[in-house]
C-alpha cells in the first residue's frame, strides 16, 4: 500500500481527524507536525526512505522549494480548490450580509496563484486586500499577522480570512473578527487519493531493476601486476560499501573477475544519479580512489535486460574520453555522459529510418543517432566541426569528414563561412536537414 507523509503544521492537525479513517483502503497516511517551518527540513528528510510522497501545506512547500530547488521524491501541496473557495466565500456572505468584499483582508490570495480567480470576479474596484510580498521564512507568521493587525488598527478592514492556523488565536486575543479557512476532510481526503493513485503508478514504474556496472579503468595496465590488480580491487569494494552506508541506499553488490556489479531499483538509482542528471557514485569514487573507474547503468523489467543495458552503457563510458557515467533505460534510451556538457539522450535502437540513411552516407547508425541527439539538444540543425567534435568525443579532422559525408549525400549544406581569427580558414557553418522519416517528419 501506498505510505504518503503529510507535512502539516501543528495547529492545523485538528482539522485531519477524520481523514485517515477515509483513506484507510487507499493509501496509509503518516502525519508529520511542525511548529516553525525550518523544522520541515529534517522531518522531510529523515522520512523520505520511509514514504513514497510527500504532501505539505503551501507554506512547506514554499519554504523547501527555496531552500532546495527540487524534491527528492514525489512532492504535493494540500490546496483549498477555487470552488471550495467561493462556497467559504458565500456562506460568509450569508452570515454577515453587510459584508464589504473591498474591507475583507485574505492572506492567502495573491498574484502567483491569480488571486484565486477574484478580479474576475468582483473586479479590480472591490478586490479586498491580498497577502504583500513577504519572505517565505520562519517569521513569516509574525510577519502577516502584523498585516492583519496594521489593517484593522488602521480601520481599513472588517475582516480576516487565513490559512494560517498559527496565527488564529493571536487574531482571536486582539479580538480581529476572522474566518480560518482549511479545505474540507471531503476535499482533503480526494486529493490524498489522487496523490495515491499517481504514486501507485510511479511506484510501479520504480520497481523495474537497475543493475551499475562498474570497471576499473586501464586493465591491461592494471594485470601486469596481480598484487596491484587485487588492492585496487578491494579498495573499490570498499568504496562501494561505504557509499551504500553513507547515501544509505541500499543495494547487492557482486563481484566478478574484472568488475563489480550493483544490484538496485529505479527509484534508487534516480536517487543515486539525481534523477538521471548527476552521478553521485562516480562524484564518491573519485574523491576515495587513486585510479580511475567505468559506470554504466542499465535498467530493465527483468536482471537479463537490465544486466545487458548497464554492460553496454559500461562500453560507453570506457569508450569516452572521460570516465563518465552512462544509462541504458528499459526503452533503450541512452544518456549520457551524465553531468558533463557534452550529455547526449538517444535511442539506442536501429530503425529502418537510420538504417536506410546509415547505407545512404556511409556513416554508422551510432553516429547518425548522435548528431540527431545533438541537433535536438541545441535546438538548430546548423553546426560546426568544433561543435560536432566536441558533443561526440571526435577530432576535428574526424568531424570534418562526417559534414563533408553529409555534404555530398545532400543531407547537409554550407550556409555560411565565418571568419573567427585574424589567421587561418574560416568556419563553415553547416545546416543539416534529413528528410522526412516514416512518421512523416522532418528530423
Amino acid at each position: 500500500m501506498i505510505r504518503l507523509g503529510a507535512i502539516i503544521a501543528q495547529h492545523s492537525l485538528k482539522e485531519l481527524v477524520s481523514v485517515p479513517m477515509r483513506l484507510q483502503d487507499s493509501c496509509e497516511l503518516v502525519m508529520l507536525s511542525y511548529h516553525r517551518l525550518h523544522e520541515t527540513t529534517n522531518l522531510y528528510r529523515q522520512n523520505q526512505q520511509h514514504v513514497d510522497g510527500f504532501v505539505l501545506t503551501e507554506l512547506a512547500y514554499a519554504y523547501l522549494m527555496q531552500e532546495w530547488g527540487s524534491f527528492p521524491i514525489p512532492t504535493y501541496t494540500l490546496q483549498i480548490s477555487e470552488q471550495e473557495f467561493y462556497k467559504k466565500l458565500f456562506q460568509l456572505s450569508l452570515r454577515n450580509r453587510d459584508l464589504d468584499f473591498s474591507r475583507v483582508y485574505i492572506d492567502f490570495v495573491f498574484a502567483q496563484n491569480n488571486f484565486l480567480g477574484l478580479k474576475e470576479v468582483v473586479g479590480a474596484d472591490s478586490m479586498p486586500y491580498t497577502l504583500s510580498p513577504v519572505e517565505v521564512n520562519d517569521q513569516i507568521y509574525e510577519a502577516v499577522l502584523d498585516e492583519h493587525l496594521r489593517l484593522w488598527q488602521a480601520g481599513k478592514i472588517d475582516f480576516s480570512m487565513t490559512r494560517m492556523s498559527n496565527i488564529v488565536q493571536a487574531l482571536t486575543d486582539r479580538g480581529v473578527p476572522h474566518l480560518y479557512v482549511f479545505p474540507s476532510p471531503e476535499s482533503v481526503a480526494a486529493q490524498f487519493e489522487q496523490m495515491a493513485t499517481e504514486l501507485s503508478a510511479i511506484k510501479l514504474a520504480e520497481s523495474r531493476i537497475a543493475i551499475g556496472h562498474i570497471t576499473i579503468g586501464n586493465v591491461e595496465t592494471q594485470k601486469e601486476s596481480l598484487n596491484e590488480w587485487e588492492l585496487r580491487q578491494m579498495l573499490l569494494h570498499k568504496s562501494l560499501l561505504e557509499f551504500s552506508t553513507e547515501k544509505k541506499v541500499p543495494f547487492i553488490i557482486q563481484k566478478s573477475a574484472s568488475s563489480f556489479e550493483i544490484i538496485s531499483s529505479f527509484k534508487d538509482l534516480k536517487l543515486l544519479t539525481d534523477n538521471l542528471t548527476h552521478c553521485l557514485l562516480l562524484t564518491y569514487l573519485e574523491k576515495t580512489l587513486p585510479f580511475p573507474v567505468h559506470i554504466g547503468w542499465g535498467v530493465g523489467n527483468s536482471m537479463y535486460k537490465a544486466r545487458m543495458n548497464a554492460q553496454s552503457a559500461n562500453s560507453m563510458s570506457a569508450a569516452g574520453k572521460t570516465s563518465g557515467t552512462y544509462v541504458v533505460t528499459d526503452s533503450d534510451q541512452v544518456i549520457g555522459p551524465l553531468g558533463e556538457e557534452t550529455c547526449l539522450q538517444y535511442r539506442n535502437q536501429i530503425t529502418d529510418y537510420i538504417q536506410r540513411w546509415s547505407e545512404e552516407t556511409d556513416l554508422s547508425t551510432l553516429q547518425l543517432q548522435k548528431i540527431l541527439a545533438v541537433l535536438a539538444k541545441t535546438e538548430s540543425n546548423e553546426l560546426t566541426a568544433d561543435e560536432l567534435a566536441y558533443h561526440l568525443g571526435l577530432t576535428v579532422r574526424s568531424a570534418n569528414r562526417i559534414l563533408n559525408r553529409l555534404e555530398e549525400k545532400g543531407v547537409a549544406k554550407i550556409l555560411y563561412k565565418k571568419q573567427e581569427k585574424l589567421r587561418g580558414r574560416p568556419t563553415k557553418i553547416y545546416q543539416i536537414q534529413l528528410p522526412a522519416n516514416t512518421d512523416g517528419q522532418t528530423v
